[in-house]
């Protein structure tokens, strides 16, 4: 995990050295949002969801076991020292994501863990340690055409930048599509 810092509140992010291996597996699960009338502003939102949870974590992410969070309490360092997973960002508070987190983005999470496990067995498991908050800012998407060509002609986006992925797997695959399109355009001349 690696600690992200915005101008007033901090976010964790999942992070893979090359060089240095961990017995944990990483991974975001995320609950998307999408607001409608009459707040529209997702940006906003998401700040403002970042602002609440470093108050809570006194300026620091927060950490705590899924068991404790499905029990209503807040972890505690005595706590997670005494599970079998070593966290990889201690630079944390343990404590409650519940006094951070909206309460439809925490059922999402945890039914989401929940339902997980039954593919993943053992990824709800009490001991599980969950990093809050981890936010996702997108970009406002930019209008394109099929082949994610843009109103300058000749331009294309592809990725998360310009807003028309939402992953690193979809920021990869897009950039097939305004790829295959260059060649289509530029393939005549050189034959």
């Amino acid at each position: 995990m690696s600690l992200e810092s915005y101008s007033d509140f901090v976010c964790v992010n999942g992070h893979a050295y090359h060089d240095r291996k961990s017995m944990n597996t990483n991974f975001a699960f995320l609950s998307k949002v999408v607001l409608t009338e009459p707040v529209t502003d997702n940006q906003a939102y998401g700040e403002a969801i970042g602002r609440l949870a470093t108050l809570i974590g006194g300026g620091k992410p927060i950490l705590q076991r899924f068991g404790d969070l499905k029990r209503g309490r807040r972890s505690t360092w005595n706590r997670i020292r005494k599970g079998y997973i070593e966290p990889t960002l201690t630079n944390v508070v343990c404590g409650d994501i519940a006094m951070a987190l909206p309460e439809r983005i925490l059922t999402n999470i945890i039914d989401g863990l929940e339902r997980l496990n039954s593919v993943v067995p053992g990824v709800s498991n009490d001991e599980t340690l969950l990093y809050a908050p981890e936010i996702k800012f997108f970009a406002t998407q930019v209008e394109t055409t099929a082949r994610l060509e843009t109103q300058i002609r000749g331009m294309y986006v592809a990725g998360d930048g310009p807003g028309v992925a939402g992953n690193i797997v979809s920021a990869a695959a897009t950039g097939l599509i305004p790829a295959k399109a260059i060649w289509e355009t530029v393939r005549p001349a050189t034959t």
